[in-house]
């Protein structure tokens, strides 16, 4: 999972019992910085790799854990594919900004529900998908 550390909070209050024991380990952006310090990532690469880490298949996650070499690793990565253009048709990309744009109003949705705003995650995904739109008709 990532989020606030609000949001992360409302989030396991929805998927767990108060009573049901749990082991949670956290990663931070210092930690982040911290396993990549050579590489001297910036915030934007350490707010990614957290999103990265945070979405992380549980299955996954299991097997393999999130390593210092791995973060590391993805760092390049995404350093490697930052500039990286590809060509999708049109018709595939709408259906997944309407998807992501979809499930962004419903996260919305739950924060305005629980009292908080919008994240600056899910606002600057929103600001994706218009950038995005105009793109596409343009």
């Amino acid at each position: 999972m990532f989020g606030t550390r609000e949001e992360l909070t409302a989030e396991l209050d929805r998927m767990f019992t108060p009573d049901e024991p749990l082991a949670l380990l956290v990663w931070t952006a210092e930690a982040v910085r911290f396993a990549c310090e050579e590489d001297k990532p910036t915030d934007e690469e350490t707010l990614l790799l957290l999103e990265t880490i945070g979405s992380v298949d549980m299955e996954i996650y299991r097997e393999e854990g999130i390593t210092n070499t791995g973060t590391r690793e993805v760092l390049g990565t995404l350093r490697e594919n930052d500039n990286k253009m590809v060509s999708v048709p049109a018709a595939i990309l709408l259906r997944l900004l309407n998807k992501l744009e979809s499930d962004l109003i419903h996260e919305e949705g739950l924060a305005w529900e629980n009292g908080h705003p919008a994240s600056k995650r899910q606002v600057q995904a929103m600001d994706d998908v218009h950038a995005l739109r105009v793109r596409l008709a343009a």
